[in-house]
């Protein structure tokens, strides 16, 4: 039982660790850099926060983005449209020779079309509902709770020995 609790703990404290990181080198890129989407190795995140591309993505899916050097017809990309300030993560219905025009599974409508420089990425990995305690996790309070939760788990061991 005990080398359960062992590997269980340091599972849980290389997650934290990670958790913790990728948080600090976002806030870093965020304010430090101003990048609208930070991404570490050619790699981002984002959390779906509507339902436009239901039923393939919901509401707090956690999305994995991978920079391309190109994009096609049918792919699922991460972008941000001019003047706005969150990213959008939806289906390229439509390519030219220098634009694309994408639009939400659910959607009625065409979204205005975009350009390369303004892809982050294309989808690569779903995690269901996990951009729930991302986005947790990414707030201020969140934070907290992962120190504390590092600090007590560091203060339990050491008691025990």
């Amino acid at each position: 039982m005990r080398v359960i609790w062992n590997i269980l703990k340091n599972l849980m404290i290389v997650c934290l660790v990670l958790i913790l990181s990728f948080n600090i080198y976002s806030l870093y890129q965020r304010n430090v850099k101003h990048e609208r989407f930070p991404m570490a190795f050619g790699y981002g995140y984002a959390v779906i926060a509507s339902g436009s591309m239901e039923p393939a993505l919901s509401w707090g899916d956690l999305v994995i983005v991978q920079k391309q050097a190109h994009y096609q017809k049918d792919q699922v990309i991460t972008f941000i449209q001019e003047g706005d300030t969150r990213a959008t993560t939806h289906r390229i219905v439509e390519q030219t020779e220098n634009q694309f025009v994408t639009q939400g599974d659910a959607n009625n409508t065409e979204d205005p079309p975009i350009v390369s420089k303004q892809i982050f990425g294309k989808v690569v990995l779903t995690i269901p509902l996990v951009g729930y305690g991302i986005r947790f996790v990414g707030s201020p309070l969140g934070m907290l709770l992962v120190i504390g939760l590092f600090l007590a788990m560091f203060y339990f061991d050491s008691r025990k020995k």
